[in-house]
């Protein structure tokens, strides 16, 4: 595995995600929000490899596998199929045939949307995913362990994987999910004031960084053996205007380019 490096003046985030993770904090969802390169899906990396042991962390990317039924067989899978029984039984109970459910991915995803829309009308759809629903939260309640559930790029999700996400996975995880802890990352998130979980939620926007220091710091660890001029850094990120992504695409390319002189 190749080393992870500092992140630059992300600390606070870190810090309370790993309260968070371990049931030390007095909430259990953490929305990060910032326009492209502010760095929110190397955040996620740094949460996904420092969560503690014990803590299963389920990683969900809004890219290309956004809806409710990606969303769910992704945790359903991750997690182990033995311990979503009464979930999977609902599933069975709605396929045609008696179809099972697969350890493929997209098998898996597929069973659960035919399980939800296989032609029936809306107020059967409505009637499942609500049915569906109830038997996916009653046994994410039963896991003794904590979970850490993550989705990247929200800006991305289907309408109605963001309302459901809204409406149904944050009040879960706000009033019954006791051990569930879910991070949400994007360029727009779901509005931190909401009534029903603001009280469970913590909001970080991540804006430019221009703190000399933390970029020190992390050159430091980036060339390990040598130091950039604390006056270079500063050139750097008064010119980048403290852009991290394009911070570090400007060091790491004056690396590549040292070390191959």
């Amino acid at each position: 595995m190749p080393k992870l490096r500092n992140l630059a003046n992300r600390t606070k985030e870190l810090e309370i995600f790993l309260k968070m993770a371990v049931g030390n904090y007095d909430c259990r969802i953490m929305l990060i929000e910032g326009v492209s390169g502010m760095g929110k899906t190397s955040l996620l990396s740094r949460f996904k490899h420092q969560c503690p042991s014990g803590v299963k962390y389920v990683p969900f990317d809004c890219k290309g596998v956004d809806s409710i039924a990606a969303f769910l067989s992704e945790v359903v899978t991750e997690l182990g199929q033995e311990q979503f029984q009464t979930f999977l039984s609902k599933v069975k109970l709605f396929v045609q045939g008696g179809v099972d459910f697969s350890e493929n991915d997209i098998a898996a995803e597929n069973t659960i949307s035919i399980a939800i829309n296989s032609h029936v009308d809306p107020k059967t759809q409505e009637y499942r995913l609500e049915e569906l629903q109830k038997a996916f939260f009653n046994d994410l309640a039963a896991l003794e362990h904590r979970t850490v559930i993550t989705l990247d790029t929200y800006q991305l999700a289907s309408d109605s994987l963001r309302e459901w996400l809204e409406s149904k996975w944050l009040r879960a995880v706000a009033r019954r999910l006791r051990n569930v802890v879910t991070v949400i990352a994007g360029q727009s998130i779901p509005d931190p004031n909401n009534s029903v979980w603001v009280d469970e939620c913590e909001h970080f926007s991540l804006n430019p960084i221009n703190d000399v220091k933390a970029w020190c710091d992390f050159c430091s660890d980036l060339l390990e053996l040598s130091k950039v001029p604390e006056e270079t850094i500063k050139l750097v990120i008064d010119g980048l205007h403290g852009h991290p992504a394009q911070i570090n695409q400007f060091f790491v390319a004056a690396i590549e380019k040292k070390t191959s002189q």
